[in-house]
């Protein structure tokens, strides 16, 4: 049997880290069902596992230790912020310690000799182990590479419309805002038609954007918005934008709920496909997780063969604990 400390359920270990690291959503327990193949762990600092990080009463927690429960808990994403941030890795070592000596307390009280908490022990030690086993036959699953690669051109060839870039426009414009109740509405829709003709007899569009543009971010820019396809702007706005067909051109004043606009044509893009070999890689990184996602459900699915489920002893166990 595997030690009890290595067992405990690693919920709370999970909450003190999203306390730590704000995480949107705390980790779950390893559900009873196929799961894809976790990301390859972000490297900790490097060092001899068998460093000792905590010590006290209850015993050492090793460095080795400290990076198993890491890469358990810890979405792989994060790895990196986890292990850039000294205190977070100082709470964890200690919430790991601290987990240890409380195992210790519950194991000396004879928890693990009650009925409740020898079936649970055993239930968090069988699921342990069927982790580690699913997680070891999947990673043994090695994918031939000629087949992941054909599969990332198939997939690239059937699904064209993944790949699709639509239209994009580049334009500089010019905010002037109206008052809440649009008193102003008059005063400022002149003023723009007033901008409109200085730039139509050859003002400097991005000196004009940096002295009268109330969007503050992109006059800094001379009204630069960048590139942009549709839906990504008040229709208003994306009506007049796209309406452009050469660089210079000019439009406005164009009313939205923010105020007046006035619109310069920069650049635009044609619709377009990615090319196969900037998204191959993220292909060939679902056909692997595919494959090994694949194994999984058939060495689940082979172990539940044969078993049999008695509906009518779930199906009072269940009224009873709803009542």
């Amino acid at each position: 049997m595997l030690p009890i400390r290595l067992l405990s359920s690693r919920i709370a270990l999970a909450a003190a880290l999203c306390v730590s690291l704000s995480c949107a959503a705390q980790p779950q327990a390893p559900a009873p069902a196929p799961a894809t193949k976790p990301a390859a762990a972000a490297a900790a600092p490097a060092a001899n596992p068998s460093t000792v990080v905590v010590s006290g009463p209850a015993g050492n927690v090793t460095q080795s230790e400290l990076e198993a429960m890491v890469n358990e808990v810890v979405p792989p994403a994060q790895r990196a912020t986890f292990w850039s941030q000294p205190q977070t890795v100082d709470r964890f070592a200690r919430t790991i310690y601290n987990q240890r000596a409380l195992s210790q307390q519950a194991l000396a009280g004879g928890i693990d000799k009650t009925r409740a908490g020898a079936e649970y022990l055993e239930l968090v030690r069988e699921r342990a182990l069927s982790k580690l086993w699913l997680d070891q036959k999947a990673q043994g699953a090695a994918p031939d590479p000629k087949a992941v690669a054909e599969f990332a051109r198939s997939e690239y060839r059937a699904h064209p419309e993944r790949f699709a870039v639509p239209e994009q426009v580049q334009v500089r414009h010019i905010l002037l805002p109206l008052a809440p109740d649009g008193s102003d509405d008059a005063a400022v829709k002149a003023k723009a038609e007033d901008l409109m003709a200085q730039l139509r007899k050859g003002a400097d569009f991005a000196k004009l954007a940096l002295e009268n543009s109330s969007d503050k971010a992109s006059a800094q820019r001379g009204g630069d918005l960048g590139f942009f396809g549709r839906g990504k702007m008040l229709a208003e706005f994306e009506n007049a934008a796209f309406d452009l067909k050469k660089p210079g051109e000019l439009a406005g004043p164009v009313k939205t709920k923010y105020g007046y606009h006035i619109i310069e044509l920069e650049a635009r893009k044609p619709a377009s496909a990615q090319k196969f070999e900037d998204v191959a890689p993220e292909l060939e990184k679902e056909a692997t997780a595919k494959i090994e996602s694949q194994a999984r459900e058939r060495l689940w699915d082979a172990a539940g063969a044969g078993a049999k489920v008695d509906q009518a002893a779930l199906k009072a166990i269940a009224e009873q604990a709803s009542r």
